[in-house]
């Protein structure tokens, strides 16, 4: 297997790197708000290896879509890595999987309706129709 690190690249040019990718790894230092990054992966269906950290631990479910390991443990990060290049069906299983939760839970579509129906209701409590 290749490792290849391209550095600094442009969100035009995300797709390609992801159509090309076995797995996308970020191994995160902090916490982050929202890790939209495993969502764009993820809805390319590739597996993670990601750091255990908050705003990704809501996103990617251990052993589901991928795997998560402690941040700055770069033994884990390696492990994990290693341990779906050695299984190639289980890393696209949970690639899979990934691309699934991504179209249903986070579809830009489905999210819109969400928070339209929930402002409804909160219009309606209000005594406010709509």
């Amino acid at each position: 297997q290749d490792v290849v690190l391209v550095g600094g690249v442009s969100y035009d040019d995300l797709p390609r790197y992801y159509a090309t990718a076995d797995i996308f790894c970020s191994p995160a230092t902090g916490a982050e708000s929202f890790g939209i990054v495993l969502l764009e992966a993820m809805a390319a269906g590739k597996p993670i290896v990601a750091s255990d950290i908050e705003g990704y631990q809501g996103i990617v479910s251990h052993g589901r879509q991928g795997l998560l390991v402690p941040a700055r443990d770069s033994e884990a990060l390696a492990e994990a890595l290693v341990s779906l290049l050695e299984a190639p069906d289980r890393a696209r299983a949970m690639g899979l999987r990934g691309r699934q939760i991504a179209r249903e839970r986070f579809d830009v579509r489905r999210m819109v309706a969400r928070v339209d129906a929930l402002y409804r209701e909160l219009l309606r409590e209000k005594g406010i129709e709509t």
